[in-house]
């Protein structure tokens, strides 16, 4: 008996001596809905995975928008259980009060996002990597959970005057109803993202590499959005600041060419993201994580709306080194500017293997 335990205390032991899974940055993205039919930044790992090695990740992301115009305060609609309940008529009715205001809009819905990656070490200096998404929106469910915590003292004004869970996307120019959806989406494939990664510079504690993705236009957003050609160029870099504490930064520049005649009309504009991240590294298993993600306006600016604006928003989650060859993540994404102009919140959770 004694024997087996000191086998198995230097099996642990072992164990222990085994190097830990690099993860990098959390990839996050803007799920704001206007948002979805262009490149968004997303951090990259500037750690080579080494030549002939695959990571494999499947993400899931599920985020609750509801955001309007400031005119729609004046304005709320209200059915018999005293919610609001906003529909196609009284959204045009409302717009056509205002027909010099250039933009009008609704939107309140939940997003789920899949999201398969794929990471291959060309060389030890050189990674090819993936994204393919399909996306579900749905009424959801943070509907509820979201109102309790605003009850705490974060205010939103307008989330108990709605429906819970219900889906109204609604957008109008110049008094016009230009979008209109209040239907479930489910299964809805998006654009890949193709990338690599070139490591530029490597010390005993720094590395940084270069980026360059591009997202080629396959599909249309709610069946009408078109982008173009986007491409991001970027750096990336980690900082080994001590044992427990490890550092990621970097940013990148997207270009947002022309698309459909309907994207280009919503006139987005090329951008900039930047993120950084602070990883604890006190255990072997479990490494908690807290990321900052920043990003540009991405349309020119009119009144009565704010996606001209930067947006500011917490990443904060734990890696869980399951297995050897496993690794779940669980994750709190929240708005931390509330400028209207982002995802108000979401929850998620990934499994990542690593051969």
């Amino acid at each position: 008996m004694r024997r087996s335990l000191l086998a198995f205390l230097a099996v642990l032991g072992l164990a222990a001596e085994e190097p830990l899974h690099e993860m990098g940055p959390f990839p996050t993205r803007e799920m704001f809905p206007l948002y979805l039919p262009t490149m968004a930044y997303q951090p990259v790992d500037p750690i080579p995975l080494g030549q002939g090695h695959w990571r494999w990740a499947l993400n899931w992301i599920e985020t609750n928008t509801f955001q309007y115009s400031d005119l729609f305060e004046n304005n709320p609609p209200r059915d018999v259980s005293g919610r609001i309940s906003v529909t196609r008529d009284y959204f045009a009715a409302i717009a056509a009060r205002y027909p010099n205001v250039p933009t009008l809009y609704f939107l309140d819905e939940e997003i789920a996002r899949f999201e398969l990656q794929g990471r291959y070490g060309l060389t030890d200096r050189t990674d090819l990597w993936f994204f393919l998404s399909l996306q579900n929106h749905t009424g959801g469910f943070l509907d509820p959970l979201i109102e309790d915590f605003h009850r705490i003292g974060f205010e939103q004004y307008g989330r108990d005057l709605v429906l819970q869970n219900q889906v109204t996307l609604a957008v109008a120019h110049n008094g016009k109803v230009t979008f209109f959806s209040d239907e479930r989406i489910v299964g809805k494939t998006q654009d890949p993202v193709l990338g690599i990664t070139q490591r530029l510079f490597q010390a005993p504690d720094w590395t940084i590499s270069g980026t360059f993705s591009l997202k080629p236009p396959l599909t249309h957003t709610y069946d009408v959005y078109r982008s173009g050609w986007d491409q991001s160029y970027g750096i990336t870099a980690q900082w080994r600041a001590a044992a427990r504490y490890v550092f990621y930064f970097g940013g990148a520049f997207i270009e947002r060419p022309r698309g459909s005649p309907d994207y280009t009309a919503l006139g987005f504009r090329d951008g900039v993201g930047l993120h950084a991240t602070w990883e604890y590294r006190k255990w072997r298993t479990v490494q908690p994580y807290f990321q900052l993600y920043w990003q540009s306006g991405y349309l020119p600016p009119q009144p009565y709306q704010h996606f001209d604006q930067p947006s500011l928003q917490l990443d904060l989650g734990v890696h869980w080194h399951w297995t050897p060859h496993t690794t779940l993540t669980f994750r709190y994404l929240n708005n931390i500017s509330h400028q209207g102009n982002t995802a108000d919140m979401g929850l998620g959770a990934s499994l990542t293997a690593h051969f």
